[in-house]
């Protein structure tokens, strides 16, 4: 599912553009002795919340492995992505807590190319699996034997030219990362998990939802995906419109903010979710919502300044 959100008087950011990380779908290995009975999802611009209650339906305790993946990233976009936090290991800030009580977590971080695990590499080499904030990697600060050896592995990409005509590189590979614990079930009794975590919100200063950008046939192809993908109804353009005005500049000062989450799950629990509740937070009484239930889910959020 996807939300957008579209207001007045937003601060501005330090890029003008961000992309979202879409997060979600908890996975343990396959059971028929644990079953959800319920979850409640809540997802807002500063805080995603999930409250879960497992039952194991057994006469005996079950352990299991409880894994909750969290976004790629890949690091030839990384400049455009969101990051909620500047932890290369955490970096949405994701908490657990089971029956009320923090549950410790084991955080497994591997870097990728393809098909292959590079992170005993980059650990070799003393090199951050995630390069972010303080931790960005400059390929010329590095030994040239280890400059040769990022390119000739494939680990840094070519990335444009600099001003005297130098080759760049940036780092090319992905990062999986994944919240793991053992979770013990009791018996014939129902245990509450609950995640929180900070969303990636993507971002841009302006909204191609306005009349004179909506209107534009170079933008028509985006303008149709944004209307399928968020589910934009006229009645929400004609809302657009009237805030937004006729002007070609963006005088009414609209941006866009957007939240993507996979609903679904790992499904490997004995049977379907007995009950399910999600509640989107848009922040605001003054900000309009739009959902669609079904494969191409959304919600979108217009928010009024006095």
């Amino acid at each position: 599912m996807a939300a957008l959100l579209v207001a007045t008087g937003w601060p501005a950011r330090a890029n003008d553009s961000a992309a979202e990380l879409s997060i979600g779908g908890l996975q343990f290995v396959r059971t028929n002795d644990v079953a959800m009975e319920s979850e409640n999802l809540s997802i807002g611009l500063d805080r995603i919340s999930v409250r879960y209650q497992f039952a194991n339906v057994t006469a005996k305790p079950v352990t299991l492995t409880v894994a909750f993946p969290l976004p790629d990233i890949d690091l030839s976009e990384a400049e455009n992505i969101a990051l909620p936090s500047n932890d290369p290991i955490n970096f949405v800030d994701f908490e657990t807590r089971v029956d009320g009580s923090p549950a410790p977590l084991t955080v497994d971080q591997r870097a990728m190319v393809g098909n292959r695990d590079v992170s005993a590499l980059l650990r070799e080499l003393k090199l951050p699996l995630l390069p972010i904030g303080g931790r960005e990697i400059r390929l010329s600060d590095l030994p040239a034997a280890t400059r040769t050896r990022l390119v000739d592995d494939g680990l840094m990409m070519p990335a444009g030219m600099s001003d005297n005509g130098r080759q760049q590189y940036a780092p090319g590979w992905v990062i999986k990362t994944s919240a793991v614990r053992q979770q013990v079930f009791p018996p014939m009794r129902t245990v509450t998990v609950e995640h929180r975590y900070r969303p990636s919100v993507g971002s841009s200063p302006d909204t191609i939802l306005r009349p004179s950008l909506r209107r534009s046939s170079a933008l028509g192809q985006q303008v149709a995906r944004y209307r399928k993908e968020y589910c934009v109804q006229d009645t929400f353009l004609a809302e657009i419109d009237k805030r937004a005005g006729s002007n070609q500049i963006n005088s009414a000062n609209l941006q866009e903010r957007r939240i993507s989450y996979v609903l679904k799950t790992g499904a490997n629990w004995a049977g379907p979710i007995r009950s399910f509740k999600l509640t989107i937070d848009p922040g605001g009484n003054d900000r309009l919502v739009s959902f669609c239930p079904g494969a191409a889910q959304g919600i979108v959020c217009y928010r009024k300044y006095a």
